[in-house]
């Protein structure tokens, strides 16, 4: 567990004075406290016998008799202000530990969210959307955002009553306070006991929050899918099994927690019985004075529930514990790029990409994914690749906006090696539309900006008019300003491409990557975008992932692609003309085309 308040003192630090306050006063809260009944056993033996006994019981009869007040006068506004003093204090460092709990709980999330957003391709295979959305919500709202702060100062709290109450104790009757403690050895055995248990049963629950979490998340984001394949029940079955396991697993944690909680409980109200039987014992005997009985059976009573949050912690503590393991294991992940680059990537940035001897593996395999490619771009030029699914187009195209780094060999642009470049200023020169478009549920505007204040009204209409989209913006029901819901439910494929063309043109980028982003589009949309494109944009260095035969014709240099090699590599004519790979995917994909639109 130390390992765990290491890593949380992090945290801590950037909050001093709030900690300042909750080390310092708690123990001043718990004096008062535990001052409380030492009043009433003075209040109590006064009222029984009419005598002033004791040091502190003179002296403030004394200071009351001062102030014109009698003893009984003195002893009742003591308690009063003891009272007010003690609720006060609560009150204060209860509000502070509650603002630091939804402080913690922020910064932890915003730390773990960042970190995620560095981590490369193979680090979302290996987390689920959903499991990803557990550890950042569940696990760190509801299992370690309490912890981190009122758990520990809650503990800390109860371990410095008890502390001050045993102290008290003691000063009445050492040997009844031994008595009073005798459930301890019990309760710490339990916890010993517990412990693996809880463990188990919590990582247990997690899991299947997390399970359950990522089947909502494929299937709300599938619904197309599903319904279209009429899955429906097959959805509901999934549903159902992954709320069963939940629900099984939440009643096996509850289970235990109650039970330890329990035991902690009410096996400390042993030492009630115990104080009122051989405490009764000792009055009768005249060997305790009837207020001094009261305020050890107050103090044994304090006990219960500081008991209770040290038993609370260690619950707690476990299923915090489990909670942060999910999220080291998420930082554990080293990401696939470092940014360690300190050259700008403004001004003379003219976009000539050199690949030289590249090659690319994921880190626990020995197959390369890209296998020692050399090839050279020139500022301006326009290349396309092709190649079967898996010869690792994409991945090549991924290296130069850095998403991925080479194992081997190195990329250079205008002479720079990529890393020499800092990461930010180099992203935003290059343009980069994905296989996949994505796009966020919000507006049409807002999703070509993308956080961009810097691109102006008059950029923006452009990026949209070179995509081929301003027509049917026009025809969207709030125009620019229309929201396109999760993914752009509401628009159609072309529609998401030319879109994600938009925000990639919206950058004025020297670099234009087009994974196969085309793919919705008809012919002759195609051919006016790129027409448009060469016209506006002669000086952009273009890499293209292509199928479509005019857009092949069009490209300087292709390169064919196989198992992560370049196999052939020229003009298309003279590509045709060799009769290789190539001209037998061109004559297909030309067949494919007329098929489709006649």
């Amino acid at each position: 567990m130390r390992d765990k308040i290491k890593w949380l003192w992090k945290y801590y630090k950037r909050y001093p004075y709030l900690l300042i306050v909750l080390i310092v006063l708690t123990p001043v809260q718990a004096a008062f406290q535990v001052a409380i009944p030492r009043m009433v056993e003075f209040t109590v033996d006064f009222v029984k016998t009419g005598t002033v006994q004791g040091g502190i019981q003179t002296w403030l009869a004394g200071l009351g008799a001062d102030l014109g007040l009698s003893t009984a006068a003195t002893y009742a506004l003591t308690l009063v202000a003891l009272g007010i003093i003690a609720c006060a204090l609560y009150a204060f460092v209860q509000s502070h530990r509650a603002w630091m709990n939804f402080r913690l709980e922020w910064m932890i999330r915003q730390d773990s969210f960042n970190d995620i957003t560095r981590k490369g391709p193979d680090f979302f295979n290996k987390f689920r959307t959903g499991d990803l959305v557990t550890r950042l919500s569940d696990d760190i709202e509801q299992k370690l955002a309490w912890f981190a702060c009122s758990g520990i100062f809650r503990f800390y709290e109860a371990v410095v009553f008890v502390i001050f109450t045993l102290a008290m104790m003691i000063t009445i009757d050492p040997m009844l306070t031994l008595m009073a403690a005798g459930p301890v050895p019990i309760l710490i055995l339990i916890f010993f006991k517990s412990a693996s248990i809880l463990d188990r049963r919590y990582d247990n629950l997690q899991r299947n929050i997390s399970g359950f979490n990522d089947i909502m998340e494929a299937c709300f984001s599938g619904i197309r899918v599903v319904k279209a394949y009429v899955k429906e029940k097959v959805q509901k079955k999934k549903f159902h099994d992954a709320a069963v396991n939940r629900r099984a697993a939440e009643i096996s944690a509850i289970k235990a927690t109650t039970i330890v909680d329990s035991l902690y409980m009410y096996i400390w109200q042993f030492g009630v019985v115990i104080v009122l039987l051989a405490g009764g014992y000792m009055v009768i005997r005249a060997n305790l004075s009837i207020g001094e009985l009261v305020a050890f059976v107050y103090y044994v009573v304090y006990l219960i529930f500081p008991m209770f949050d040290i038993g609370q912690f260690l619950v707690k503590s476990r299923q915090s514990a489990v909670s942060i393991n999910r999220l080291w294991e998420l930082q554990a992940e080293p990401a696939m790029v470092t940014e360690n680059g300190s050259i700008g990537a403004d001004g003379d940035f003219k976009g000539g990409i050199e690949y030289k001897n590249v090659s690319f593996r994921f880190p626990d395999s020995d197959r390369n994914i890209i296998d020692d490619i050399s090839i050279k771009i020139s500022p301006g030029e326009t290349i396309a690749l092709v190649g079967k699914v898996g010869s690792g187009k994409s991945w090549m195209v991924n290296m130069v906006p850095r998403l991925v780094d080479p194992t081997e060999g190195e990329i250079r642009i205008d002479d720079h090696r990529l890393d020499d470049y800092k990461l930010s200023q180099l992203r935003r020169q290059i343009g980069y539309v994905p296989q996949e478009p994505v796009l966020f549920s919000d507006t049409v505007k807002n999703n070509i900006l993308f956080g961009r204040e810097y691109i102006s009204e008059e950029v923006m209409n452009w990026a949209i008019d070179v995509s081929q989209l301003k027509s049917e913006i026009g025809e969207f029901p709030d125009g620019i300003n229309t929201y396109i819901g999760t993914r752009g439910v509401s628009i159609s494929g072309g529609q998401k491409q030319r879109l994600a063309l938009a925000r990639a043109l919206a950058g004025k980028p020297k670099i234009l990557i087009l994974d196969d982003c085309t793919s919705a589009l008809d012919s002759s949309t195609e051919s006016a975008l790129w027409a448009r494109l060469h016209e506006v944009m002669p000086d952009m260095t273009t890499i293209l992932i292509t199928h479509r035969p005019d857009t092949l014709e069009s490209a300087d240099v292709i390169y064919v692609l196989e198992d992560g090699r370049i196999v052939e590599t020229g003009k298309h004519a003279e590509l045709i003309q060799n009769g290789g790979q190539y001209a037998k995917m061109y004559r297909r994909y030309r067949l494919a085309e007329e098929v489709v639109y006649g």
